[in-house]
């Protein structure tokens, strides 16, 4: 069984066509995203691990703005730059890959 719905699947296949995300893009994604989190609450409630979960997510993606906006006033050379995006790609996949094993427990 596929991990994602055809309707995120086509989304997220539509956004990552270009190999660039848009912030419109970014926005559409984070609200389909929340659409969906209401849908568990619904069914759950409000006050569960996925919902705490998704609270973390919020918190993640604001810390890797910031951190790239750290990032960038520190006026990085090209190798502390490629060490950073070296370092936050780590962090993504590493979230990435567990979800991908957490998910095939359900």
């Amino acid at each position: 069984m596929p991990l994602t719905s055809k309707s995120l699947e086509e989304m997220i296949n539509e956004i990552y066509k270009d190999d660039r995300v848009s912030f419109v893009e970014y926005k559409t994604l984070r609200d389909d995203a929340d659409r969906r989190m209401d849908a568990v609450i619904r069914e759950f409630g409000l006050h569960n691990n996925l919902t705490a979960f998704q609270k973390a997510m919020d918190v993640a993606m604001q810390l890797l703005q910031l951190t790239i906006a750290d990032a960038k006033k520190a006026k990085l050379t090209d190798t502390g730059e490629a060490i950073v995006k070296d370092a936050v790609v780590a962090q993504v996949e590493y979230l990435r890959a567990g979800s991908h094993l957490a998910l095939h427990l359900l």
